[in-house]
């Protein structure tokens, strides 16, 4: 699932410098004026390190779009090595946690060939980032521990962590066995975020229009979200069950918009009704399924 990064793509190809946060108005290297609204007091980014940011575009001083009406929350930029002159790596890497500043660019200054079909000669092009934090995988653990736990009190819900951290409630125990890895099975599902909102289910037809199909996947393939395949290894043929699954067995810092923000715990109402026997053979990777939107 990946992230919809078009306001970094749209504003890259307009060979962006940023330099250092400070205050007043300054120019890159390359000569782009700048306003500094904000500097941060968290790390400066580096490359390997995913931001999340939230950018606004004026064209002169009307808004023409905003990431975080489109998307709904910061959407994460990773920082890669400049592969050019005018590549915006070079100037994002500069940047510190909470910094917030606004580039003006010309509009004659961008190429032709590069320019989105509006504006004319004379324009303005300004772009505000706002850089919300940085990701930590070890940081993103303990949010997810601290929100499950919340999550699990308030519903009065009983659930066993297992070792790769997924919790799993069992509301109705199966009798049949467990599957192994590269079984099928066959199982429905109705997955929502921790405030309840239901982004897909198998058993909606609301949600799935056309005849209602119990879903299938094999086991430990890597076909699904890793909650998945560790989730349900754990269960018995019919059985009922509730999976809490962090935002790192989930979709992790992408997302998957515009229903799954990122860095979101996911929650699954489930049920095994069967499980087919199957080769441990390794199959091609598929992506897995996707919440419907």
């Amino acid at each position: 699932m990946k992230k919809n990064n078009q306001f970094l793509v749209a504003t890259a190809a307009f060979g962006l410098l940023i330099a250092s946060c400070g205050t007043g108005v300054k120019k890159t290297p390359g000569g782009i004026e700048y306003i500094v609204h904000k500097s941060g007091s968290g790390p400066q980014l580096k490359e390997g390190d995913t931001a999340f940011v939230n950018v606004t575009q004026r064209l002169n001083d009307s808004i023409i779009g905003e990431s975080r009406k489109v998307l709904g929350a910061a959407f994460p930029i990773v920082v890669s090595k400049p592969q050019g002159k005018y590549d915006l790596m070079e100037g994002i890497a500069q940047l510190h946690e909470g910094d917030s500043a606004t580039f003006i660019v010309p509009w004659d200054s961008i190429p032709a060939q590069q320019r989105p079909p509006f504006g004319k000669g004379g324009d303005k092009l300004k772009i505000t980032f706002v850089v919300e934090n940085k990701y930590s995988a070890a940081g993103q653990q303990a949010t997810d521990e601290k929100l499950i736990k919340e999550y699990l009190e308030k519903n009065k819900i009983k659930a066993t962590k297992n070792a790769e951290g997924v919790y799993v409630a069992v509301t109705e125990e199966g009798n049949g066995g467990t599957p192994n890895k590269g079984d099928t099975v066959v199982v429905h599902y109705t997955g929502k975020l921790l405030n309840g909102k239901v982004f897909d289910s198998s058993t909606d037809s609301t949600m799935r229009p056309g005849p209602l199909t119990p879903l299938r996947f094999p086991v430990g393939q890597g076909m699904v979200i890793k909650g998945w395949d560790v989730g349900f290894s754990s269960l018995k043929k019919g059985s009922k069950a509730i999976l809490i699954i962090p935002s790192t067995l989930a979709y992790g810092f992408q997302g998957s918009p515009p229903v799954i923000p990122a860095n979101s715990v996911l929650v699954f109402d489930v049920q095994l009704l069967d499980i087919v026997p199957g080769s441990t053979a390794p199959e091609a990777p598929v992506a897995a399924p996707a919440p419907k939107k």
